[in-house]
């Protein structure tokens, strides 16, 4: 079974970041959106945006991981979808603009950068970016793929599945195989107990996947690991390609395209 990797063979033009989404709009566009941004750091555990709480700022993220949170009851949380490089914190504003108070939680799961830019500039700038607003909505619907097919992945599918597919996911959002998480943080988001996570890593590692040490994942053999998964990764990979690739976006949506939000 051949390995999905659309996120490193994307072709991207250079740009003065590595948010995979900026990188697929135009340089004009792009030099106007970084000079109304700040470079933050961000880092592990701090709350981006908090649930029921107005959205102050969206995030591009430049490296690091967040993850996206659904409310259970008043103490827990878990995971809908995760966010990367691939990725913006915040696009539910690009729908919902006269609406920024969140009904999800957005948290740091690994440190890094981001660009980071006012909410309400953001909303007030965005009808000056055309290519943008289309790359942003394309990207929504990723998310609603990946929110709904890891639905249903957990539904229908081991944990052992799930947890292939999950690690996949955040090896595609981070563009790198070592995942520093500790197994607590990984049966949170999964919303399943400890022991269960580090049954099956220890059931991953036996068989040459991955490498499991304190407070570190790492990836091994990323192709095995797919074929360990679900068809849950593949799907969600590939339709980020479909959507997101520089060919697709350019193709149907040229740079005189006029634009989807006004």
């Amino acid at each position: 079974m051949e390995m999905t990797s659309s996120y490193a063979q994307m072709s991207v033009p250079s740009a003065s970041t590595r948010n995979r989404l900026l990188q697929l709009i135009p340089k004009d566009e792009l030099v106007k959106l970084l000079s109304r941004s700040d470079e933050v750091q961000i880092q592990p555990r701090q709350i981006l945006h908090h649930w029921r709480l107005p959205m102050d700022h969206v995030y591009f993220i430049e490296r690091g991981l967040v993850s996206v949170s659904a409310r259970i009851d008043e103490h827990r949380f878990v995971e809908a979808w995760l966010i990367g490089s691939e990725g913006m914190v915040g696009a539910p504003l690009v729908l919902t603009q006269g609406d920024q108070t969140p009904p999800h939680r957005r948290v740091v799961q690994v440190g890094g950068t981001a660009r980071r830019i006012a909410a309400r500039e953001f909303l007030a700038l965005l009808p000056e970016l055309a290519t943008l607003q289309v790359v942003l909505l394309r990207y929504i619907d990723v998310v609603l793929l990946q929110a709904s097919q890891s639905g249903v992945c957990n539904a229908a599918h081991s944990l052992k599945q799930r947890l292939a597919r999950w690690l996949l996911v955040a090896r595609n959002a981070l563009e790198a195989e070592a995942l520093p998480l500790t197994h607590d943080v990984l049966s949170q988001l999964l919303g399943v107990r400890r022991a269960s996570v580090t049954d099956c890593l220890e059931a991953l590692e036996s068989e040459g996947l991955i490498r499991n040490s304190r407070g570190l994942v790492t990836i091994a053999n990323a192709q095995l690991l797919q074929q360990s998964s679900c068809d849950c990764f593949g799907l969600i990979d590939r339709e980020y390609h479909r959507q997101l690739s520089l060919e697709a976006v350019t193709a149907r949506h040229p740079p005189e395209a006029r634009p989807l939000v006004r």
